[in-house]
């Protein structure tokens, strides 16, 4: 059994907003707790009814999935389990009596970031590793790093998922091909930025121009940005580009 209740804090980041998940019947789990709304939490608990919570499991720590995660623990009598706090393993299972949930470590979007694996079902509940109805979610510095994150979409393919499930946007129902779609996305932004680099040496701006476009929504410039920071930063691993004083250039 899943159900899903749908946290009230849409914006250009969250999309639509949060989904918390909460499997099995009698025995359960509640998966990323969302926002500490009031409305939202008591919505939560209202899914769970009578039910026993075994946990709850949160995908990582960014506020909109951690917030209200104390506050359920305590109104359930549970753990809360993350690895941001040290109390989630790789590996570690949650039971349910729908089936465990299994931890499965996929840093990138964040380097504590983990995913849910409920093998029963064939499903995979991957938090901001991807995100719904879309070919790209957000990997951006300090925190985010596009080599373990390319690794975590191909830890997720090898699951061999039937679902997959976002904390924003609907489920993805073809799984192998929107994970094909989102590597080929950063494939085609890496091609974009060694593209853009290839006229002589640019600074941030520049790039963000000549990645993203002139139309890019104002209020999204500082996440693209953080972004193309990462893909710079890969890149420098990988002996493509180098600092130029305050801008980027080509390795020759």
């Amino acid at each position: 059994m899943l159900e899903t209740v749908l946290a009230p804090n849409a914006s250009p980041l969250t999309l639509d907003g949060t989904r918390t998940f909460i499997i099995g019947r009698s025995v359960r789990a509640v998966v990323d707790p969302g926002s500490a709304e009031p409305g939202h939490l008591g919505a939560i608990a209202e899914t769970v009814g009578e039910a026993r919570v075994e946990a709850v499991l949160v995908t990582h720590r960014h506020p909109d999935h951690r917030c209200g995660a104390d506050e359920l623990a305590e109104r359930f009598g549970c753990p809360v389990r993350a690895r941001y706090r040290g109390t989630l393993s790789d590996g570690a299972t949650t039971p349910t009596d729908a089936g465990p949930l299994v931890a499965v470590a996929t840093p990138g979007h964040t380097p504590d970031h983990v995913a849910f694996h409920w093998p029963r079902e064939a499903v995979v509940f991957c938090g901001d590793l991807m995100m719904g109805g879309q070919d790209t979610a957000l990997v951006a510095l300090p925190e985010g790093r596009l080599g373990p994150y390319l690794a975590s979409l191909q830890r997720v393919r090898r699951l061999r998922p039937r679902i997959i499930y976002p904390a924003h946007g609907p489920a993805f129902r073809n799984p192998e091909q929107a994970l094909d779609r989102y590597v080929r996305h950063r494939e085609v932004r890496l091609e974009q930025v060694i593209r853009a680099l290839s006229a002589g040496p640019r600074g941030y701006d520049g790039l963000r121009r000549a990645v993203y476009g002139a139309q890019l929504d104002p209020a999204l410039e500082p996440a693209a940005t953080a972004a193309l920071k990462a893909y710079l930063e890969h890149l420098q691993g990988l002996g493509r580009v180098r600092r130029a004083g305050r801008d980027w250039e080509l390795v020759t």
